[in-house]
């Protein structure tokens, strides 16, 4: 069996583990309950990303061994982003990057204030520079954005299609 699981901070993995078990049958399960998925699954694993740290990575392969494939949920897409995170977490499955949403104000604790801090930071540096990737980064984070889309499940799978 295949199984769909994934761990969520604001939502949006939980969006596209759901959309992804929609269009594929496969059953999702959060990390935290996933002790019923058969120990013989193959596991798509989903992420979110935290200074490049797929959240939930190593528990998940703790729990299940080896993964079938593993998507990370990030703000910034790119392919320097995305070799970064699959060189920081030992990634040598099949790696899928999700461009997923952030709003601050559904962040909490911790998580919240780290970000914070960082929009701060990020309208200092500002002042003195008018770079215009930086001022839409921080327009990003100051105004929160979406981006999970079905859309964006289309390489996973074409590559489930094919595997």
């Amino acid at each position: 069996m295949t199984a769909i699981v994934y761990t969520t901070n604001t939502g949006s993995t939980k969006r596209y583990a759901e959309m992804l078990g929609e269009k594929t049958g496969f059953p999702v399960f959060d990390l935290g309950n996933a002790a019923s998925v058969e120990k013989d699954s193959e596991i798509i694993y989903l992420g979110w990303v935290m200074a490049g740290s797929v959240q939930g990575l190593e528990q998940a392969r703790e729990a299940f061994g080896s993964l079938k494939a593993v998507c990370a949920v990030g703000t910034l897409p790119g392919e320097k982003a995305e070799a970064d995170i699959k060189e920081k977490n030992n990634i040598t499955e099949p790696f899928f990057f999700l461009q997923g949403a952030f709003d601050l104000s559904k962040l909490k604790g911790m998580y919240k204030m780290m970000m914070g801090m960082m929009v701060r930071m990020m309208k200092s540096k500002l002042k003195e520079s008018n770079d215009p990737d930086s001022k839409l980064i921080l327009e990003t984070f100051e105004k929160g954005m979406d981006f999970v889309s079905e859309d964006n499940l289309a390489p996973i799978l074409d590559w489930l299609g094919n595997s």
